[in-house]
């Protein structure tokens, strides 16, 4: 059996600024934790979309900053006391943050706008293209959205919006990184796949993931990682009486946080085994090409990995209150792109049997 290969495209510059895309979204997905889980979020109580590029320069420039940081309810309720030098570190980050999320939308927009007056791009990766830089608009939005709620009473960000950034970062990296594997051209030899099965299910795969990426961002929006700390059980047993005791019922999957920590963590467990079982019964199958086994080990590895990372979390969050929580959602998103790569994959093998 000949197994498909890819080869050199005559899309290389396309690619390579899709890719570039991606690259972009994984740093400000670092730093964007980070953010998170210093706290340094709402440090910035204003957002000035063009003024904003440029840090508070000179002593009397970063009073007035601070003292704008002063009237918020994060410095009253939980910064109070605060010395100048403590805001600036927590500035820091939030303004390399929205620095970043500039450079995301300028790496979107100004190579397609060049790729598009020059003729260099076809009827689907003009709308792919354009529906990129919108994601990326609606991402900033939301992020500023985000911020607002956590500046009003009390110095918390909605765990809803948060989700929604995050998702919106997640679908901006999916689209670079799908259409960057679509404009790839693949050579067929004789292939033999039993359907399209595989792909289906690795839909089915991607698509949990999705929700359970959700609930990771509701689990950190809420703190719900810090209520029990042991794994499997929780405070000793494996459902607690006090889950889903919240009214109305709908609102223990989305508001109550130990009920969203349990969905969150058995999720995780049943997407890690499904996954695993997967991966185990492709590559036991014959049928996987050199593409998609590579691609399959890949998410194999990575599953794994994350589950550990999850697990450890759970576990020692309060000795890694930053680095564990923060590895823990960037390696969801090699996991994120090893499944499309597979989807992918496998689309390129139907009829080809």
């Amino acid at each position: 059996m000949n197994n498909p290969e890819t080869r050199p495209s005559n899309n290389t510059t396309q690619i390579w600024w899709l890719r570039a895309v991606c690259l972009s979204v994984m740093v400000i997905l670092l730093v964007g934790g980070i953010t998170r889980l210093t706290g340094s979020g709402l440090s910035m109580v204003d957002w000035r979309p063009v003024s904003g590029i440029l840090p508070p320069i000179g002593e009397q420039a970063w009073a007035d900053e601070f003292s704008r940081y002063q009237q918020s309810p994060q410095y009253k309720l939980v910064n109070k006391g605060m010395a100048l030098d403590e805001f600036k570190y927590i500035f820091f980050w939030e303004y390399l943050h929205r620095v970043l999320g500039r450079v995301v939308g300028l790496i979107c927009l100004v190579p397609y706008l060049w790729f598009l007056l020059r003729g260099k791009l076809s009827g689907s990766l003009k709308s792919k293209g354009a529906l990129l830089v919108f994601l990326v608009c609606a991402q900033g939005l939301m992020g500023w959205y985000m911020v607002k709620s956590g500046l009003v009473k009390d110095p918390e960000v909605s765990h809803f919006r948060l989700a929604a950034h995050l998702s919106l970062a997640f679908a901006i990296f999916g689209l670079a990184w799908w259409t960057s594997l679509g404009l790839m051209q693949k050579s067929w030899g004789d292939l033999s796949l039993p359907g399209n099965c595989f792909r289906k299910w690795a839909i089915v795969l991607v698509s949990v993931l999705c929700l359970q990426i959700v609930y990771g961002a509701f689990t950190s929006g809420m703190k719900a990682g810090y209520g029990f700390n042991t794994y499997p059980l929780m405070g000793g047993e494996l459902m607690p009486e006090a889950l889903f005791s919240a009214s109305p019922f709908w609102s223990n999957f989305v508001s109550d946080k130990f009920s969203v920590q349990f969905i969150h963590r058995w999720m995780g467990t049943c997407l890690a085994i499904g996954v695993l079982y997967f991966c185990w019964l492709t590559l036991k199958s014959g049928y996987l090409n050199a593409w998609l086994t590579k691609w399959t080990k890949r998410t194999a590895f990575f599953v794994a990995l994350q589950f550990i990372l999850g697990v450890g979390t759970l576990l020692y969050i309060s000795d890694y209150p930053v680095f564990l929580p923060l590895i823990h959602q960037f390696i969801a998103l090699f996991l994120f792109a090893s499944l499309l790569a597979l989807i992918q994959g496998y689309g390129w093998t139907e009829g080809k049997e």
